[in-house]
């Protein structure tokens, strides 16, 4: 199908052509640049909520339950799920059907994403795959990253919304907030409220956000229980809260244009890498040969690599 008649039905809401989109995207290559483009100019009135933490956290029970919760208030949603690849398809291991059964029967739309993905890695392919839901018309898209190292942080930055999901028991949990990830959440949910310690997580959360530098918002921590309810309405409030606060003042806006920025960036940073491995590989053996034998260290010569692509680039131009 062409890219432009496929656009046309992913504005039109039509959520097989959304679903083949986001494949489009997650191939990559010069088809989905062209979706892409034929896209361009949808309003970004989806409000995006990324969903993350450490595995066994219960992130997918919590997204279906918050979906469930809009769903409820009669709103269209989607959900990306972004999963580990497969080591033998490259695909997601977990399949939409097996992970938000009820969701997808209450009408909402939700797909499963591969941590492989296009140019410029997961970011990229999980931001294109939101410019899509987005251009499809859906008001609220709720993100659930894989939660594993650099992924969920960069995932974490295509959203408007950070939830950062904990439990108690889980004794990296804490540390790993301290290593990054408290610096990205707007919401902490302390999740499995029923199990023993969830009141200490709770409470080691305040303390580490007391220890912040004050600022205009701060990270409400919410317990929930995906299984019983408690607590669904009082994140679904949250959310809320923190959408008006964005919303005022140009804050969104601000957010937005951020994420943007760094988007271009990691795909300027893609394409260079790229074209450094198909174009200049002699001049990058040379580079690693010099670091291995001890002649040269690592940023010395990227900096030469750096220097003599440029020194090809203005001879070219010339």
């Amino acid at each position: 199908m062409h890219g432009v008649g496929l656009a046309g039905q992913v504005r039109a809401g039509q959520e097989r052509a959304v679903a083949r989109a986001i494949t489009v995207v997650e191939r990559g290559g010069l088809e989905a640049e062209a979706l892409l483009a034929s896209l361009r100019g949808s309003d970004s009135a989806a409000w995006r909520v990324g969903l993350t933490g450490a595995p066994g956290v219960g992130k997918s029970s919590l997204t279906q339950a918050l979906g469930l919760a809009l769903r409820e208030e009669g709103v269209g949603v989607a959900v990306l799920a972004v999963d580990p690849s497969s080591p033998f398809s490259g695909g997601a291991l977990l399949g939409d059907r097996v992970r938000m059964p009820e969701l997808l029967r209450r009408g909402a739309f939700v797909r499963s994403m591969a941590t492989r993905g296009a140019l410029g890695g997961l970011s990229a392919a999980a931001g294109d795959a939101l410019d899509i839901l987005d251009a499809a018309g859906f008001p609220w898209v709720l993100v659930e990253t894989v939660g594993v190292g650099q992924d969920e942080v960069d995932v974490a930055s295509t959203v408007d919304t950070v939830v950062v999901v904990t439990v108690a028991g889980l004794g990296d949990d804490i540390q790993a907030a301290k290593a990054g990830i408290l610096e990205i959440a707007d919401i902490f949910v302390v999740n499995k409220a029923d199990r023993p310690g969830a009141e200490a997580q709770v409470a080691a959360l305040e303390g580490m956000l007391e220890l912040q530098p004050a600022g205009e918002w701060r990270p409400p921590v919410i317990r929930t229980s995906a299984r019983t309810g408690e607590g669904i309405a009082e994140l679904r409030q949250a959310v809320g809260l923190h959408r008006v606060f964005l919303e005022a003042d140009g804050r969104r806006a601000a957010r937005r244009h951020r994420q943007v920025a760094e988007r271009i960036l990691r795909l300027v940073a893609a394409l260079a890498s790229e074209r450094v491995r198909r174009d200049f590989q002699a001049m990058l053996e040379a580079a690693v040969a010099a670091v291995t034998q001890g002649r040269q260290d690592v940023h010395g010569a990227a900096r030469r690599l750096f220097a003599s692509l440029q020194g090809v680039g203005a001879a070219r131009e010339a």
